[in-house]
């Protein structure tokens, strides 16, 4: 009976000893199995991370390319030489044109002047060889001066109304026509007003109305 008890204990501790390493490496097997499952959804987050960060880089590359194609594209230096030698162009007519402008305005404004020192000279002329008596029998009359200049037209600029004038004699040449606006002055005499058909023209006391033909 001892013999037969002693072989029997042994044998109950190996089964405990096969159930305790059995348990044992159920359970490691558990913890690999948990700790693989924590490191992939690690691993997912980080990709997840990863991909929403490519795709706002993606965003902003695609924002920066739009804003470069919506530039205006950058003007050659062949351009540039174009554009100013059209504006150099333009800015010599306009020089030339108020040159012309200038011009006529000199050449009516001293046919003025002469015709009015050729007024008072016949003027001067005439009370030199009068009598005295009939100076204080009648009242000296203001002297007329004559025009120097005509008008030929009128037209509308920028909803202006103007006149179109040239010299009193002569040949008419395109040259010699010049437009004037109400207030400005030719020589002495000034454009008052445009009314209707007629041209008031004023030169100190004297007022001239100048039809429009």
């Amino acid at each position: 009976m001892p013999a037969g008890k002693s072989s029997r204990a042994p044998s109950v501790a190996h089964i405990l000893l096969w159930a305790w390493l059995v348990g044992l490496t159920a359970l490691v097997l558990v913890a690999f199995q948990v700790t693989g499952d924590l490191a992939g959804q690690s691993q997912l987050d980080s990709s997840a991370q990863r991909l929403q960060a490519l795709e706002s880089r993606v965003a902003e590359i695609a924002d920066a390319n739009r804003v470069l194609q919506e530039r205006p594209a950058p003007a050659t230096a062949a351009a540039l030489q174009e554009l100013r030698q059209t504006l150099d162009s333009r800015a010599a007519q306009l020089d030339q044109s108020l040159a012309t402008r200038a011009a006529q305005e000199d050449l009516i404004a001293l046919r003025a002047d002469l015709e009015q020192i050729r007024v008072r000279q016949t003027a001067a002329r005439s009370n030199a060889t009068s009598k005295p008596r009939a100076v204080l029998q009648t009242t000296a009359k203001p002297v007329e001066v004559l025009m120097p200049f005509r008008v030929i037209g009128s037209e509308l600029r920028a909803g202006q109304r103007t006149v179109s004038i040239a010299p009193a004699s002569g040949d008419l040449s395109a040259s010699q026509i010049l437009v004037v606006l109400p207030g400005e002055s030719v020589g002495p005499w000034r454009l008052e007003d445009i009314d209707r058909n007629t041209a008031v023209f004023r030169a100190g006391e004297q007022t001239r109305r100048l039809a429009i033909p």
